[in-house]
């Protein structure tokens, strides 16, 4: 369990800490500062012209940063796949390390149009209706481990394998994640609470913290607290994995290449 909660923390703190550096030396931090400040002398006599002059003014500034954007879709692919590969090698009792996590940027090309692919599956699909795009999130939730236990597979057939093996399982898919409702919202309290508790503090001393420090302590923060319940789903979806394939790894019905 102490491997699973490390490279859940490390992958966690890839997703978030990288992008609140990057944001803070672009200025993004300061602006949303300033606009807020801005937005609250707004409230003290609000009008319509006064927030839209608001919104004018500030909507251009208070965007994440091209580099930000590009992380965002280069990074955790790469990043997802080394965990589910963490994931099964201790569903399998094999060894495994926290640095694993990295391994994925081995197979960078495929992890990334595997991430990118089906996120704009889903994304397409959630516009007709958030129903749709529960559905195809859960059509496409084995492509990583299918990508972990067959690194040679393309992505289009990773998402193919995916929906033909989840074809009567999405509803079973879902009560195992709903089955975590409890944990993360006992993870949100824990959070909240610490998280509310660490700024009290700070500014009982008389530090106003920034919106970068805000930001980051709550990043660091979140991945403590999250990582043990981000393990143990990630655990338990790679043995629902393994018993919705019902077959030996690497053993595959033939498919087209198609969703």
């Amino acid at each position: 369990m102490p491997l699973l909660i490390a490279s859940s923390i490390i992958y966690i703190l890839c997703m978030s800490v990288p992008i609140i550096i990057v944001e803070e030396i672009t200025g993004l931090w300061e602006n949303l500062e300033r606009a807020t400040e801005d937005y609250m002398a707004v409230l003290a006599n609000p009008t319509f012209e006064a927030v839209n002059e608001w919104a004018q003014a500030w909507s251009p500034k208070i965007n994440i940063s091209t580099a930000s954007f590009f992380y965002v879709l280069l990074v955790p692919g790469p990043l997802t796949l080394g965990l589910s590969v963490i994931w099964l090698r201790v569903l399998r009792g094999k060894d495994a390390y926290a640095d694993m996590v990295f391994s994925g940027f081995g197979n960078f090309l495929r992890a990334l149009f595997l991430h990118v692919i089906r996120g704009v599956f889903i994304m397409l699909w959630s516009i007709l209706l958030l129903v749709p795009g529960v559905i195809a999130y859960y059509r496409f939730s084995l492509a990583f481990f299918l990508l972990a236990d067959n690194p040679g597979m393309g992505p289009i057939a990773g998402l193919s394998y995916s929906k033909y093996y989840m074809q009567q399982n999405k509803g079973s898919r879902f009560v195992l994640d709903f089955s975590f409702i409890g944990w993360f919202a006992l993870s949100a309290l824990v959070f909240f609470a610490v998280d509310g508790g660490i700024l009290a503090l700070m500014q009982s001393t008389g530090y106003a913290p920034s919106f970068f420090a805000q930001e980051l302590i709550s990043g660091i923060l979140g991945a403590f607290v999250f990582a043990p319940l981000y393990a143990y789903r990630g655990v338990a979806s790679a043995e629902y994995y393994h018993r919705v394939i019902c077959r030996e790894p690497g053993s595959f019905p033939e498919l087209p290449e198609t969703t």
